[in-house]
């Protein structure tokens, strides 16, 4: 179930998670977006052109679900063709992470499906990530072949541009979009000692059905 915030708050926790994003290196510059579900027919989502790391409440744009037209604030990131069709598509979705970690971007650029299931943490938390075919960033275009992507994911990667990852709230996308540059960076590094083996189809029906269940 999501998890709504008041306008105050989610500006707030916005803040904080753009100034994370930055600090642990999943974006740099003024590359990245966040956005958060606000109530079922707005959002708010980081201004273009802005460094994540370095963003203030006001600086926050609200923007209408339904057709993307801003309703409150500045000039909003590109992106808002892709986050408005993943609430749209999606009721479970409370808030979206989109940024280009170094090694997601490493496997995004080299076309390369990410292999979730070499660790038991990859299965549980991420799941399936589907590599969505690059299309020209902030265009309909994506916007429409991420929403034609696997419907259930919690990550994708985009084909030649980054990674976005969604969650009930804006804690549980963030912290799927650190495991994902995780699981990126050890398939990449292992990589250079040898094929590492993921866990076979049975382990992650195990995973999935005891632990999974017992987070529920």
């Amino acid at each position: 179930m999501i998890v709504l915030l008041t306008e105050k708050m989610a500006r707030k926790e916005l803040v904080e998670y753009g100034r994370l994003l930055y600090d642990r290196g999943l974006t740099y510059g003024t590359a990245g977006n966040l956005s958060v579900r606000i109530d079922h027919d707005d959002l708010l989502i980081t201004p273009s052109g802005a460094c994540k790391g370095f963003l203030i409440e006001r600086d926050l744009v609200r923007i209408s679900i339904s057709d993307g037209k801003t309703t409150g604030g500045g000039r909003p990131s590109i992106e808002v063709p892709f986050h408005t069709a993943l609430y749209k598509h999606r009721k479970d979705v409370g808030a979206v992470v989109h940024a280009h970690p170094r090694y997601c971007t490493v496997i995004a650029v080299a076309g390369i499906p990410l292999r979730t299931g070499l660790t038991p943490e990859g299965v549980l938390v991420l799941g399936p990530v589907p590599l969505v075919p690059y299309e020209t960033p902030g265009t309909d275009r994506l916007a429409k072949k991420l929403a034609e992507s696997k419907h259930d994911a919690n990550a994708f990667l985009l084909e030649r541009h980054g990674a976005i990852t969604v969650g009930k709230d804006l804690p549980e996308a963030y912290h799927r979009m650190e495991t994902l540059e995780f699981a990126a960076a050890l398939q990449v590094i292992s990589a250079s000692v040898g094929e590492a083996e993921e866990l076979t189809k049975r382990e992650m029906t195990r995973i999935l059905t005891s632990i999974g269940r017992q987070k529920q």
